[in-house]
């Protein structure tokens, strides 16, 4: 009966130390964890872009080694408001750029831009890709495109943007403009 007796008062007192045990995970630097990532927000299928947001690279890239900037590396993103998540959508992109100040307005843009360039929709679907924002498009604005020079005769220009989806005549335009600079290699 005595061993009976120890060994029950041995079965509880490990009983009592299993319960009273508890597991941390902690990583090599001795944290928590990090929390495990969940699904962000979307937009709906079928939703039609009513807002266009880009950014672009810190200053135009010289391709073609004559110390003169030619190419303007932009991201576009779509967005259906009052939805936050960009999204894919068909259509084409439509971006210019102006002498600071002549750009015009969405509603009366400038005739006479100093360079344009017009990504159709299949271009549109070539440029897809995926930042840490979401869904996006990748774009080179190249001042060499159809023969073009990189001799700007300005060092500054204002960069307008917008989106023309299919099925619809509304464009999308960037809400401002955006001012690019195309410095001239110092002498």
């Amino acid at each position: 009966m005595r061993a009976h007796m120890a060994a029950a008062v041995s079965f509880s007192c490990v009983v009592c130390y299993c319960i009273a045990c508890e597991t941390t995970t902690t990583t090599s630097d001795g944290t928590a964890p990090a929390v495990k990532p969940t699904q962000g927000p979307t937009t709906p299928a079928g939703t039609i872009p009513n807002a266009i947001a880009i950014t672009f690279a810190p200053k135009p890239a010289d391709t073609n080694g004559n110390l003169l900037p030619d190419t303007l590396h932009v991201t576009s993103y779509l967005f259906a408001r009052p939805h936050p998540a960009p999204f894919f959508a068909e259509g084409s992109f439509h971006f210019s750029i102006y002498r600071m100040g002549t750009s015009g307005t969405p509603q009366l843009p400038a005739l006479d831009p100093l360079r344009a360039w017009v990504f159709d929709a299949a271009a549109v679907n070539a440029a897809r890709s995926v930042a840490l924002v979401g869904p996006c498009y990748e774009f080179e604005l190249s001042l060499l495109d159809d023969g073009g020079s990189d001799n700007l005769s300005v060092d500054s220009v204002d960069l307008v943007s917008w989106f023309e989806p299919i099925g619809t005549t509304d464009r999308v335009w960037l809400r401002g403009v955006r001012s690019v600079q195309f410095p001239k290699p110092m002498k």
